[in-house]
């Protein structure tokens, strides 16, 4: 397979990296081997950390994530889009003390959905400047944040700098971005602390291999951005058990906004979906391929109208 010619076609007709996706799974599956040991395992799990997908009050936010760590889940990640600064703090706080050191927990700023700004949608309309992303940063460092992700738009470069090396704390994203170009972009600066290309938007699998080694030798963690449904977690799963910079994997789950069998499973075309283990883990699958199997004729219901 013509991987590498491939990719360049699919580069030039603006990212339709599903079809990267898909040629990684042929490859697997004409090899009869998952595609972590085609490329190289390094580890046969990775952690799983629960992302919600709304931002809720902070007691139903201590309670969902007291939920979740019965479930077995051992790290959260919340969501930063109240008016004020003492709201997004006060979520965290929260959760904090309803779970102590039992979970790692992380926050999603969502400040970078366009070039200038946050998507508008009715709810999520609070615009961050670098005092307040400097202010809240501070803040989460002192709750024993693991990392604040998206705090400004996505191409402010020199204040994401600034951000980074202004605090303890780490700062991520990337999930918008796309092109190596952009990616190489980020790391020559120092924009970010971990990176988080999805496979479906930034680059195909088989190119974020790219991003993921460049970001090791800058010493910079390599977090893939959920990738919208169960078969982009089954590959970015792959992808990371090959990379030893890679520790966590974000797993959706919000319910009733997202659940496993409507967001991971697609209402059911992913046969069986990618639960964590006793420890908070993604095994990673071990069938060829992607590791996972697709109903056909749920296939056909929901794509031909």
């Amino acid at each position: 397979f013509d991987t590498e010619l491939h990719s360049g076609v699919i580069r030039h007709a603006h990212g339709a990296w599903i079809i990267d996706m898909a040629l990684c799974d042929i490859i697997g599956k004409a090899a009869g081997l998952p595609l972590h040991q085609l490329w190289g395992t390094y580890q046969h799990r990775i952690k799983a950390y629960v992302s919600v997908v709304t931002a809720a009050p902070p007691e139903q936010r201590a309670d969902d994530a007291l939920r979740f760590l019965e479930q077995g889940f051992r790290a959260i990640k919340l969501r930063a889009h109240h008016e004020t600064i003492a709201e997004d703090i006060r979520v965290v706080e929260v959760v904090r003390q309803a779970v102590g050191d039992r979970m790692e927990i992380m926050v999603d700023a969502n400040q970078a959905g366009t070039a200038s700004g946050p998507v508008s949608h009715p709810t999520d309309l609070v615009r961050w400047d670098f005092n307040r992303a400097l202010a809240t940063a501070r803040a989460y460092q002192d709750l024993d944040v693991i990392w604040l992700e998206e705090p400004l738009p996505r191409y402010q470069f020199e204040n994401l700098t600034r951000l980074c090396d202004a605090v303890d704390i780490k700062i991520a994203g990337g999930e918008g971005n796309s092109g190596l170009h952009e990616f190489y972009w980020m790391l020559r600066d120092n924009v970010y602390d971990i990176l988080q290309p999805d496979a479906t938007t930034s680059e195909g699998l088989s190119q974020l291999r790219k991003i993921a080694a460049a970001a090791e030798l800058h010493d910079r963690e390599f977090i893939p951005h959920h990738g919208a449904n169960g078969i982009a977690l089954a590959a970015h799963l792959q992808l990371c058990a090959t990379l030893p910079n890679s520790p966590y994997v974000e797993y959706i789950l919000d319910p009733p906004h997202r659940t496993v069998e409507s967001y991971q499973q697609l209402h059911g075309i992913v046969t069986e979906p990618l639960l964590i283990d006793d420890d908070g883990y993604v095994p990673v699958p071990d069938a060829p391929g992607l590791g996972i199997q697709l109903n056909p004729e749920l296939i056909t219901r929901y794509t031909i109208r």
